[in-house]
């Protein structure tokens, strides 16, 4: 599941140009695809953590599941540009009930001591979802397939996880009460400062993270003329046929470089902190993406994979410095974080619309100005990070 959700997720990064162009839309319109992804986990971040605690978490996971194929197989077979958006949407609702679901069933599959190495284990997996996505578009094309036939697969994969999900006999999930959303708690909750300024960080953080992997194709193409089939290999190689497109290389890598970085600062955190991790992270993100939008076509693309590794301790950071701030009521947190997720949708909009009306470095410069809170928040923010023990895991978590 979570390798299927990655697949879905970071797709839309190299789809955008390809779905402009199929329907001869203007760019503020094809920015819409992000805009619908990630509007769903503003809608139902919070709805499904409730129906997950009144119904059951198997309902959530299995709705979640079927939203993600139907959405899949009406996407390839639509000839309509607003059902295909109606569509992506669809798919978003599901990811988010799958992101919603899916964490608490983990900490049931084992012993409870060894939840948090699981769900960095499984989370670990999924990026290659995230990673190899971006890199099936175009491999796809290279055998004479449309480009939307990537959705076909997508479906696929879904519909046989769906049946198998179905079959199997799920343990109960009984949340703790900590991980319980408690709508009474909310509104006091948004007056507090830390979560206005640390939801606040999650809107822009996953802003920039969107309107810079989803843009990097259309970057690549406006400012320094490399077209989607462009390799970094001569055709017919082996290494062509893997990789014929070196944009959407970039973007895999993004991904996977990201992944990665969590990977490579988990142990870090323990010797240099949690805080200093994450103030070098955060303005190594500036850097970088400044670097993408002012250097050569070889530097962007460079800048704009590492841009992918500096994000790496952004999110995780924002939302632990969230919870070790407060001692109850996380679940309620977590809830506000994951809504928090829709920054995706407008911020990504955002920078498709000003690219539109001016051109692409313009809109890169609004994901900086993101970045910059972001970085902000990492020397200047109230939250609490290098706090023992470990907190708990958002159900939200890994969502981009």
């Amino acid at each position: 599941m979570y390798i299927a959700f990655g697949l879905v997720t970071s797709v839309i990064g190299v789809i955008i140009d390809k779905f402009q162009s199929e329907y001869n839309l203007p760019l503020q319109i094809a920015a819409l695809l992000p805009f619908a992804f990630y509007l769903s986990y503003g809608l139902f971040s919070i709805p499904f953590g409730i129906a997950m605690d009144r119904i059951s978490a198997r309902f959530v996971l299995l709705l979640g599941m079927a939203l993600m194929t139907l959405g899949s197989f009406l996407f390839y077979l639509s000839d309509n540009y607003l059902i295909v958006i109606l569509m992506i949407f669809t798919i978003g609702v599901g990811v988010t009930a799958i992101q919603t679901a899916g964490n608490p069933f983990i900490r049931e599959l084992d012993a409870p001591s060894r939840y948090t190495a699981n769900l960095t284990a499984v989370i670990g997996i999924g990026a290659l979802g995230y990673a190899f996505s971006p890199l099936l578009v175009p491999i796809v094309q290279s055998y004479g397939f449309s480009w939307n036939s990537v959705y076909l697969i997508f479906g696929c994969i879904n519909a046989v996880l769906f049946v198998l999900l179905y079959l199997a006999k799920f343990p109960e999930v009984h949340l703790l009460e900590e991980e319980k959303i408690k709508i009474a708690q909310v509104r006091s909750l948004l007056r507090n400062p830390i979560i206005i300024t640390y939801s606040l960080g999650i809107f822009l953080y996953v802003g920039a993270e969107v309107g810079t992997s989803s843009y990097i194709l259309i970057f690549m193409s406006k400012v320094h003329g490399v077209g989607n089939h462009e390799s970094f290999w001569q055709p017919g190689s082996l290494w062509y046929s893997a990789f014929p497109s070196k944009s959407a290389l970039v973007v895999g890598l993004f991904w996977l470089l990201q992944a990665l970085g969590r990977l490579v600062i988990a142990p870090m955190m323990k010797h240099v902190g949690e805080k200093n991790i994450f103030i070098f992270h955060s303005f190594g993100t500036i850097v970088m993406l400044v670097l993408a939008i002012l250097g050569s076509e070889d530097i962007s693309l460079v800048a704009f994979a590492l841009v992918g590794y500096f994000t790496c301790a952004s999110f995780t950071s924002i939302f632990s410095a969230t919870i070790n701030s407060f001692d109850s009521n996380h679940g309620t947190i977590s809830g506000i974080l994951g809504t928090s997720i829709v920054g995706g949708a407008f911020w990504g909009w955002l920078v498709g619309a000003v690219g539109s009306f001016s051109n692409m470095k313009c809109a890169m410069i609004i994901n900086l100005v993101a970045f910059s809170y972001v970085f902000a928040l990492a020397v200047w923010g109230k939250g609490k990070l290098d706090v023992q023990p470990a907190p708990l895991v958002s159900r939200s978590d890994e969502a981009v």
